[in-house]
């Protein structure tokens, strides 16, 4: 048809005129043809709208002769609707493009040749309806459709068949019923054996990943065999050049990953991490397959990360991880499988390092890929044992049993999901068999002991011979151990020397796992010895534990953190239950090795061991996010020497696995001595020296006070000489804990000194207390011992307080800035919650509080508020990582067993101590001050004094040079007048504007200029100010 369009609208319109001769009906139905075949032609979609409203018209007008004759033209209009659907996207268009299908189909007979292509037609459209809303109805239909007509019987119906099993994949997918992936795996070989010499390269690869995928269900071999064999076959029949490639190599990649797993050949590990090599370098990035590519090339390294400990490749899988889950739509299938592999690779970086950011923020991608997954969902189980994981990981680190109990609950939900068939079924049980052990040691109950052995006994029914069997051995070994200790029965202990001899065995010469196979033994043989006397038992035992001590020292060749970490897990194993020693006897070390130092006159040693034992969280964050800052601005040399640094560092890793070269290791400490020329960092990733920490004075002597249950002192840290020690003889531990209970007491509890109770006060910012600085405690010994006078002048009217979790700490807030203009005053950001989510109380006077400070401010400091709906978690981090003075006024929460978790509340939920210290490192520059109008973001946890893990000073570790912070509830209604007192002070003192570096003294004028009959004395001195 070579009409032009301007001739076919002009009898378009010759259709629309009245003649009694005129038959409406065939007209429009013919010049509708004529339209759409036009369209057809030249994809002129005009043509396309014609025609359509000429079927229409048809449709209207016709008195049709026949059922047949309207049936035809219900499948025209609805085939040039679903057209239009496909060019524009009107969901609306296919809805009636459906409809059309569906009355037409109803209206022919059943001997009609054209029925079977109207139910084709009709499945398709179903199956683009489902795609776009997921409505499972839709599916049903579109498989009903093609499955009333298929006959696998006949070649001619070969399209219908793979259309039917695909969309049998797709339902799958959804549901996890695998009838629907045993139906489509026999109608996809029903189309190869019809002539199975040339079948289709794309019907061989969807029946390899409908094999991969019953595997995954089942755990037969015979179904990862035929997942590999098809796509390599199918790889044979295409060119290099095929856009399908990359696909199929991505098939033949998890088929001989997953067999590695099962089977353990290092060949199939390595050939798979090759594929999905290959199969990125098919999808660049801006292909719709690059994200899976990285996700999938990812997994695979990581795998090989499990096998080899290499940090290289743990650093390289969450990289690809990373950008995998950057570029996923949120709304994707696959971004929960995402969340969880990322989250994995957290975890284990977190066992490497212990930066708890890591375990916490891997934690919440568990919980977010767990909610995107419904219940019915293939992948749930793997999303549930890996949350299972990670709550054990945490219960090791802060040894909360509650993760324990949650993880058990986890686990146990997989194991209904898993059936004995299941590959993975094995890891499940000891991951079971692993919580039942800590539960056990953490509570005592010996029924959680023999639940331990049921679950190992029956993973080793279930386990392959494959790489992680090794592990499942060991473990039952090691608690059948402990429960001889229990029953005293032989047979435990004969069964454990078996199965850690089997363990022993697997483990060959270089694996790092061997040594804790070596201490087990050890055990397990001088049980048998103790037993029974035999001395050749007792000479096994002890040459378990050289060859244990042995490789825990000459193993590793290259660095001390492998060394370190082996021994570590040396002594997990001569130890489960460290995290109870840690917590009765840790909190004191520092203080008593101090103390010790003291005592002998080493008061330098005694300021650093203090420094290396205090607020470990603090510094283990800051030395996994600071040292190559510093390095970098060093200048170029200093560049260069922080990429290399970055590029060698996995040597110390790699080295555990007998991976590092000498010239690697040469290479490395040639550029250990290259610091050494670079000023200012000869002692790079070190601890710091007392000549190093002293910097911390050069603005005024640092106090730092020491309560031990040997002595109590305070030493004074001075700029230009060495340290004053002042022991303070006449005061004990208990002292000092009864002290500062009656200061807790005056402060919370006014009541008791003849004052109006709290009780009756406006709404509190959060119930709960902490511990107090412990300089209170000397200062209250002093006033105790002086008899002040009338009119006398007290410590305030001499001294200024600021506190600093540790001297380090200190020190990074006093580095110079980058001053964006030095010109224009700095811009306050004012965040105001006055009814956040969560059940907490309405703040009455917030906005009154917000109205003073932009009036005492006003007009030369500008103030940005930010108050209610808009006052979110996501937006408030957002504006305090990009501002360099805040102010916060909302309801704070302390949680004193997760500390992380404290919080300030906002409108859509909490804004958590971990969301703040995740700061990016540009914000670091120009952060200035903070101050917290809120409840407890300064009190400690009186369990571990030493450890000020709160909002204040996560504010600080964010990049804040100077906080102030509350120690307890702050009184909704007296607050504003602190608040308004202590701006304008700072205006007051500071020149020309606004200096943080005169916040403590401006929050020492406040406390004693306000109204003292309308602000009593404990939200004076609520506030306490922290860094510069």
């Amino acid at each position: 048809m070579n009409q032009p369009l301007g001739s076919l609208m002009a009898i378009s319109e010759m259709a629309n005129t009245e003649d009694d001769n005129h038959e409406p009906g065939r007209d429009h139905t013919a010049i509708g043809d004529e339209l759409y075949a036009l369209f057809g032609d030249q994809d002129d979609l005009q043509a396309l709208q014609l025609a359509i409203g000429h079927y229409n018209a048809a449709l209207t007008e016709e008195v049709p002769d026949s059922q047949r004759s309207r049936s035809d033209q219900l499948l025209k209009l609805g085939t040039a609707l679903s057209r239009r659907f496909d060019l524009v996207g009107d969901a609306a268009d296919l809805d009636v493009a459906i409809d059309c299908h569906s009355v037409a189909i109803d209206l022919q007979t059943p001997d009609n040749s054209d029925v079977p292509m109207m139910h084709v037609k009709y499945a398709q459209m179903l199956m683009k309806r489902f795609e776009l809303c997921l409505n499972q109805s839709d599916l049903d239909l579109a498989i009903e459709q093609y499955a009333c007509i298929s006959d696998q019987n006949d070649p001619t119906h070969k399209a219908w068949l793979v259309a039917l099993a695909n969309a049998l994949i797709t339902r799958f997918s959804h549901r996890g019923n695998i009838t629907n992936l045993s139906q489509a795996i026999h109608l996809y070989e029903s189309v190869v054996n019809f002539d199975a010499s040339n079948a289709p390269a794309s019907v061989l690869g969807n029946l390899s990943l409908a094999h991969f995928f019953r595997y995954q269900q089942e755990g037969d071999i015979p179904d990862l065999t035929s997942s590999i064999a098809y796509s390599t076959e199918a790889l044979d029949k295409i060119p290099s050049e095929d856009h399908n490639r990359s696909a199929l190599l991505n098939n033949v990649a998890n088929g001989l990953l997953f067999r590695f797993k099962k089977l353990g050949s290092t060949d199939d590990l390595e050939q798979a991490i090759t594929f999905y090599g290959s199969v990125l370098e098919l999808c660049p990035a801006g292909h719709k397959g690059h994200f899976r590519a990285l996700s999938n090339l990812a997994s695979a390294i990581m795998t090989r990360y499990e096998l080899q400990a290499s940090l290289v490749d743990l650093e390289t899988s969450m990289g690809y991880f990373r950008e995998a889950l950057e570029i996923c739509p949120r709304n994707h299938p696959d971004r929960s499988t995402l969340l969880d592999n990322l989250a994995t690779t957290l975890r284990k970086r977190f066992k490497h390092t212990g930066d708890i950011v890591d375990l916490e923020t891997a934690i919440e991608n568990h919980y977010e890929a767990l909610h995107l997954l419904p219940p019915s969902h293939p992948h749930r189980s793997d999303a549930l044992c890996s949350l299972g994981n990670a709550l054990q990981s945490r219960f090791e680190f802060q040894g909360d049993p509650d993760d324990l109990d949650a993880a058990v609950d986890h686990y146990n939900e997989v194991l209904r999901l898993r059936p004995p068939s299941h590959p993975e079924r094995a890891d499940l049980l000891n991951n079971l068999a692993n919580v039942a052990y800590k539960l056990f040691t953490e509570r005592g109950n010996k029924h959680h002991l023999d639940q331990c052995i049921e679950c190992h006994s029956e993973a080793l029914q279930f386990s392959p011979e494959g790489y992680r069997r090794s592990l499942l051995l060991h473990n039952f070994a090691s608690s059948l151990t402990t429960r001889f200790l229990y029953y005293n029965d032989a047979k435990d202990l004969d069964r454990a020397l078996e199965l850690g001899a089997s363990a022993l065995e697997l483990r060959e010469r270089g694996n790092e796992y061997r040594l804790s196979s070596h201490v087990v033994l050890a055990n397990a043989k001088g049980l048998k010895y103790k037993l029974e006397g035999d001395p050749a038992m007792l000479q096994a035992a002890f040459q378990h534990l050289d060859e244990a001590r042995w490789l825990a020292s000459t193993h590793i060749s290259g660095g001390s953190l492998p060394k370190f970490r082996v021994a570590l897990r040396w002594a997990k194993e001569a130890e489960e239950s460290r995290h109870r020693i840690v917590r009765e006897y840790a909190a004191s070390l520092a203080v008593d090795a101090a103390s010790c130092a003291l005592r002998r006159g080493m008061v330098t040693l005694a300021v650093e061991m203090l420094e290396y034992g205090r607020g470990l969280l603090w510094t283990y964050l800051a030395r996994f996010r600071t040292p190559l800052d510093y390095l970098q601005s060093a200048g170029e040399h200093g560049c260069q020497l922080a990429a290399e640094f970055l590029r060698l560092s996995p040597l110390l890793e790699d080295a555990a696995c007998d991976a590092v070269t000498e010239e690697g290791l040469q290479h490395y400490r040639r550029l250990l001595r290259e610091w050494d020329r670079c000023d200012g960092f000869s002692n790079f990733l070190l601890a710091p020296s007392f000549d190093k920490l002293k910097e911390a004075a050069k603005n005024g002597p640092v106090i730092i006070t020491n309560a031990s249950r040997y002595s109590c002192d305070a030493v004074i840290v001075h700029h230009e000489h060495d340290p004053i020690h002042i022991p303070l003889t006449d005061i004990n531990t208990s002292d000092i804990l009864r002290l500062s209970s009656q200061f807790r007491d005056f402060a919370t509890k006014p009541s008791i000194r003849g004052k109006r109770t709290l009780q009756g006060r406006a709404a509190y910012r959060v119930r709960g207390y902490g511990g107090v600085p412990p300089v209170v405690s000397i200062a209250s010994r002093c006033m105790r011992q002086h008899q002040f006078r009338q009119g006398e002048k007290g410590l305030p009217n001499h001294y200024i307080s600021s506190y600093t979790p540790t001297l380090s700490a200190l020190m990074r807030c006093q580095k110079p800035r980058h001053v964006l203009n030095d010109k224009n005053p700095p811009q306050v950001l004012a965040i105001g919650q006055a009814a956040p989510a969560g059940g907490f109380a309405k703040l009455v006077t917030v906005d009154e509080e917000l109205d003073s400070l932009q009036s005492i401010l006003a007009p030369t400091i500008p103030m940005t508020r930010m108050t209610g709906e808009s006052a979110t978690r996501s937006e408030s981090l957002r504006a305090i990582h990009s501002s360099a003075w805040v102010h916060l006024a909302c309801h704070g929460k302390q949680d004193v067993t997760r500390p992380l978790k404290s919080c300030f509340a906002m409108s859509d939920g909490p804004l958590t101590l971990l969301d703040i210290v995740r700061a990016p490192s540009d914000s670091v520059q120009c952060s200035e001050f903070a101050f917290l109008s809120a409840c407890h973001t300064a009190a400690g946890d009186r369990t571990a004094p030493d450890e000020a893990v709160h909002l204040a000073a996560a504010m600080q570790f964010a990049g804040f040079r100077g906080v102030v912070g509350t120690m307890w509830a702050v009184d909704d209604a007296v607050v504003v007048n602190m608040v308004s007192a202590f701006y304008e002070a700072l205006l007051e003192k500071s020149p020309g504007g606004l200096n943080s570096e005169y916040a403590a003294m401006a929050l020492n004028a406040a406390a004693k200029k306000v109204d003292k009959s309308l602000v009593p004395l404990e939200q004076r001195i609520v506030f306490i100010h922290i860094g510069v």
